[in-house]
């Protein structure tokens, strides 16, 4: 991996002697940016090919190729990642329209993306709290028929659970979008308690409707509802019959009318007796087994 120094830096900045211009994206949203062969064919296998005698046009002495299916906002990062060997996680992190995925896609075509993989891998630490949620949201945005780089969603939703494990923080929690909760939820190795899960669940709900009240005991039928319908599709990975007696009893039961009824009758039924014959599928119990692989800011 390239290391970043003032001496590609500023090649990147310099077109005096670039024989390269690289047309990228289309009409209105097209730029036009200038670059060196012989460090393009160096750093890519694909510009290594593209740049060939049987592949580029050339005006003159400049090698004219166009790339129309990348954003050039896009491609200005990995422009510079080509020179530099280093992104900014943060300033793509911050950026609204969470160009994460365009970038691993594009890197991904031109030949990239493991290198690309391997930085973000080795630079996450440098990500605040906040911001490792944010990625994380961003790539659970991806589509699974659409993730050709399976190696980095691997890699961030582990790196994602012993996070989690390491901060028990209910605002983080808040700040997960409904992919990154339920790829939370639903893994043996998340290692929070699951009445927890539950508590901080109902939080999330409610954040998600910030005109209910954080006054459970004040909700009226309309309030349920709302909420019942915000949390549905997380309740087959919560591990009701994991928790407690007391703790149902004491932090779910009052709020059992956010649950299907026939969950509610045999939880009831389990608490009661285990030995019961229940139809509900019983998920195991989590894997309580802590890492210390990550240094967190």
């Amino acid at each position: 991996m390239f290391n970043k120094t003032n001496t590609f830096q500023n090649l990147n900045n310099c077109a005096d002697d670039c024989d390269v211009n690289i047309q990228i994206g289309e009409g209105s949203n097209s730029k036009i940016f200038k670059a060196h062969s012989n460090i393009l064919r160096i750093r890519s296998t694909y510009f290594n090919t593209a740049l060939s005698s049987y592949w580029a046009k050339k005006e003159g002495n400049i090698f004219i190729f166009k790339k129309p299916n990348i954003n050039p906002d896009i491609f200005r990062i990995i422009l510079n990642f080509i020179y530099t060997g280093t992104i900014s996680l943060l300033d793509i992190n911050r950026d609204k329209d969470n160009k994460l995925n365009e970038l691993l896609i594009a890197a991904d075509e031109i030949g990239l993306n493991d290198e690309l993989i391997d930085y973000i891998q080795i630079h996450i630490n440098e990500l605040s709290k906040e911001n490792i949620i944010l990625l994380f949201n961003t790539l659970n945005m991806i589509p699974c028929n659409q993730r050709n780089y399976n190696n980095i969603i691997n890699f961030i939703i582990e790196y994602t659970l012993e996070f989690f494990n390491d901060y028990d923080d209910s605002n983080l929690f808040l700040k997960l979008s409904d992919n990154s909760l339920i790829s939370l939820i639903k893994n043996d190795d998340f290692q929070m308690k699951e009445i927890d899960i539950w508590n901080n669940l109902i939080k999330w709900a409610i954040a998600k409707n910030p005109t209910i009240s954080s006054h459970t005991s004040n909700w009226k039928s309309k309030e349920i509802e709302i909420i019942k319908n915000t949390i549905q599709k997380f309740i087959p990975y919560i591990r009701f019959f994991q928790i407690s007696p007391d703790d149902y009893y004491e932090k779910v039961h009052p709020l059992s009318a956010l649950l299907p009824n026939k969950l509610k009758k045999e939880i009831n039924l389990h608490i009661i007796d285990p030995r019961i014959p229940i139809s509900t599928k019983i998920l195991r119990p989590r894997i309580f087994i802590k890492k210390q692989r990550w240094n967190y800011y």
